[in-house]
Order: structure tokens, then C-alpha cells, then sequence
């Protein structure tokens, strides 16, 4: 076997140029290694801010978001925060339906004070060329993995290829970061996210809904049926007839004065008021009901307005029809 010279041998120290095309450049440096730009392995001595990377789709922003971005921004003493936005698109597709678009979430996180830069749409799935496009020193989000399709869809479908011992695929989208050591764990903030945010709002959906109607919100613009609003409207209607009446009783039977007269006349008072009020609620629902039968065919013999027994009502309807008509 011949010995290797150096390229220095036999020249007296000068570089021997080598001839055209005689040797293979060198070798593309790998991405991951070529990303260690600082010997330094404590990143608080590199002498620069650290630049950290935090992605997510940040819809409807709440305190489980605001304390990632936090705990990404106190990984260094001194760090410079980008928060990637995943593109409406890709959530979608993805994961699901958001509730703000890709501006507005965008535009929501620049008003965070641990944010320095957004990135505004991010790759749902990062890539070295990325990584390196952005000097991004390290990635942070919570350790758990995080699978590439998060719709529920998808995963039955995947778990379902896993248990067929189909060809493996990679689970954590975050994976080669984390074999890299370029990736940094955030804790979650447990009972608090977006999907806890909107079950909420759906637990107390009537309330939501008659409140918006209050305020002159129309049915059409929340996407509900005329129907189902009147419904909901009536319904907390009675609710709150419900607890007027309840408050009054219990203004009566926790008062501190002597049964006798006074008594008396203040349970009559009461009971007059129930009345009043009850009639009052009657006689806006039997109308209601009236007016919404004559647009709704099958409606009017649950409300009784052809019940045969009923003269005058049959007058009314002949009455109101000849009105139509002319």
C-alpha cells in the first residue's frame, strides 16, 4: 500500500496547487452540524442573544400560550424570541377550524412583550434549511411528541397502519431537533387551552346566544335558525321569571317581622305580582306562537289555533287571511 503524502510534502512548504478535476471536492457539511455555530457549549457566554424559536397556531391567545412564550424567553439570560404562526391553511388541514385568522393571530402575538419577532406563516413541520435560514439556535415547545396530523381523523388512521405493521412513520415532528440538541422543553399549563376555551363557551351556548340577541345580534349572523333563537329566547325567559319569583319568595319568608296583617298582605302582594307576571310571559309566548304558526303549517294545531272547539280563534285566522288576500 503507498503512503499518503500532504499536499505540502516536497515543495518546501508551499501549497502544491492540485490538478483539475484530480480530487472530489470535499463533502457538504451535515445541516445539523453545520447549525453549532458557537464552541461555547454554555449559550449564556456565546456573547450574543440566544435566538430561541417558539411555533403554535396561537388561536384565540390565553395564559397557557402568554406562559410558553414566557418560559421560551427565560431558557438564556439573554434571548431573542420568534414565534412562528402556522398558516390557516395547514391548521385546517391539519388540525381544524380556528377561530382567528392568520393575521389576527399574527398581529395578537406582536402585542406580547416576551415576543420579539413573529414569523408569519411558519412550516407546520421545520427543516433544517429553515433553521438555518433564521439562525434559530434552539426550538422550544413541551416535550410531549407532536404528530404532524393532529385531526382526529388522520390519527385513528395512522394507528390503525401502526397496528397492520405498515412502514414506520415518524411521530414527532420535533424529533430530529430534539437528537440534535436543539430543542428545549416548555410545561404546558394543564386545564388551560383552546379547545377548553370553546367547550366552555358551547357549555353555556344558550346563554351566549340570548345574550347576543339582547344586543341585537340576528340569528343569521350566528348561524342558527330562526327556531332554535325564539326558542332559547323564551326558554331563558322563564328562567328568569323562574328567579324573580324565587327572589320574592325568598324576600317574604326571611323577613323578621311578626306574622299577622302585614304578613298577610305582603304574601298577597306576592302572589298578585306572580300572577301579573305569568300572564304577562303568557301572553308573549301564545303571540309569539300565533305568529310563528301562520309562516309554519304543521305548527298550528299544536298551538291550537285550528282546534275545532275554538270559534273566535277560527274568526281571527278567516279575518287574517282575508287580509293577505287582498
Amino acid at each position: 500500500m503507498e503512503a499518503t503524502c500532504s499536499p505540502c510534502q516536497g515543495t518546501g512548504g508551499k501549497r502544491r496547487e492540485a490538478p483539475s478535476g484530480a480530487s472530489d471536492p470535499p463533502a457538504a457539511e451535515p445541516p445539523i452540524k453545520k447549525m453549532r455555530r458557537d464552541s461555547s457549549t454554555d449559550p449564556d457566554d456565546w456573547g450574543r442573544p440566544v435566538r430561541v424559536y417558539a411555533d403554535g397556531v396561537y388561536d384565540l391567545l390565553h395564559l397557557g400560550h402568554m406562559r410558553q412564550l414566557e418560559q421560551a424567553k427565560k431558557l438564556f439570560k439573554n434571548v431573542h424570541l420568534i414565534a412562528g404562526v402556522a398558516s390557516d391553511e395547514d391548521t385546517h388541514r391539519l388540525k381544524g377550524q380556528t377561530v382567528q385568522t392568520l393575521a389576527e393571530r399574527a398581529d395578537t402575538l406582536r402585542h406580547i412583550k416576551w415576543v420579539d419577532e413573529v414569523i408569519a406563516p411558519c412550516p407546520w413541520i421545520l427543516t433544517p434549511e429553515f433553521i438555518e435560514e433564521h439562525k434559530i439556535d434552539f426550538v422550544a415547545h413541551d416535550a410531549e411528541p407532536y404528530q404532524a396530523v393532529q385531526k382526529s381523523k388522520e390519527k385513528k388512521e395512522r394507528d390503525e397502519r401502526k397496528k397492520k405493521k405498515s412502514p414506520p412513520v415518524d411521530d414527532d415532528i420535533y424529533g430530529w431537533l430534539k437528537e440534535a440538541g436543539k430543542f428545549k422543553a416548555t410545561k404546558r399549563t394543564a386545564g388551560v387551552s383552546t379547545t377548553d376555551l370553546i367547550v366552555r363557551i358551547l357549555q353555556n351556548y344558550e346563554d351566549y346566544v340570548d345574550r347576543s340577541l339582547q344586543r341585537g345580534v340576528t340569528p343569521k349572523d350566528m348561524n342558527i335558525g330562526f327556531t332554535t333563537a325564539n326558542a332559547i329566547k323564551m326558554k331563558k325567559n322563564m328562567q328568569r321569571w323562574g328567579e324573580k319569583v324565587s327572589d320574592e319568595l325568598t324576600k317574604v319568608t326571611l323577613t323578621d317581622r311578626p306574622l299577622g296583617v302585614n304578613f298577610d298582605q305582603s304574601v298577597e302582594k306576592l302572589r298578585n305580582s306572580i300572577h301579573q307576571t305569568y300572564d304577562t310571559w303568557r301572553a308573549h309566548s301564545h303571540k309569539f306562537l300565533k305568529g310563528f304558526a301562520r309562516t309554519f303549517e304543521p305548527m298550528k294545531s299544536f298551538i291550537g289555533l285550528h282546534h275545532k272547539g275554538s270559534r273566535h280563534t277560527s274568526d281571527e285566522e278567516d279575518g287574517a287571511a282575508s287580509d293577505t288576500s287582498q
